[in-house]
């Protein structure tokens, strides 16, 4: 038997309601008891506001936490995976925490997963202000060296005014591409997890 509404894919339940054959996707457990999203009534989960911004914040943090700690933060390299990540696991924990049934609406999944992805790359931002001492000895190094210098007298720049246009242009891209990469975690989230 095949899903009534997959009708390439084999039928794992039937509704205990209407009788329907039901795929993986379309069966939705309750109570130990299969339906199919019409008699339970499910079509996207409506959502509110509030319910978003506490796993929001907390798997954004999280993400930040992971993309400071040393060695774990190379795994950033890799298209922001943290970012990602914690985006995804916000629609998730919300989803759980909840106790919401089927996929919320795409638009709420990347509200969700954007905006966990806002709270890293501020957090991100906040830190990399703060350990700008740390950092700038490093730039400066860098920009002491020879070819370095022919570059700066080229673009008319001085060493400081470089430090500050790399801080500039980092704190940028936390704060553009972190809520990007989270909002496309969410939407993944959102479609694996029913």
């Amino acid at each position: 038997m095949n899903c009534y509404y997959h009708p390439d894919r084999a039928s794992v339940a039937q509704c205990v309601v209407c009788g329907k054959n039901l795929c993986s996707e379309c069966n939705i457990i309750k109570e130990g008891q299969s339906y199919c999203r019409e008699c339970l009534g499910v079509g996207e989960a409506h959502v509110d506001m509030g319910k978003i911004l506490l796993p929001a914040l907390g798997c954004g943090v999280l993400g930040a936490v992971l993309s400071i700690i040393p060695v774990v933060q190379m795994a950033n390299i890799v298209c922001c995976l943290w970012i990602i990540v914690a985006g995804g696991l916000a629609v998730y924990v919300m989803k759980r925490f909840y106790n919401i049934v089927g996929k919320i609406s795409i638009s709420k999944a990347v509200l969700t997963g954007g905006l966990t992805g806002l709270v890293a790359g501020l957090i991100m931002a906040v830190f990399l202000i703060v350990v700008r001492g740390a950092v700038a000895p490093i730039l400066e190094e860098m920009v002491t060296q020879p070819e370095f210098q022919e570059v700066l007298r080229e673009f008319a720049m001085t060493e400081e005014e470089f430090t500050d246009l790399v801080m500039k242009i980092a704190v940028a891209m936390y704060l553009v591409l972190f809520p990007l990469f989270g909002a496309l975690g969410g939407i993944i989230s959102n479609e694996l997890t029913k």
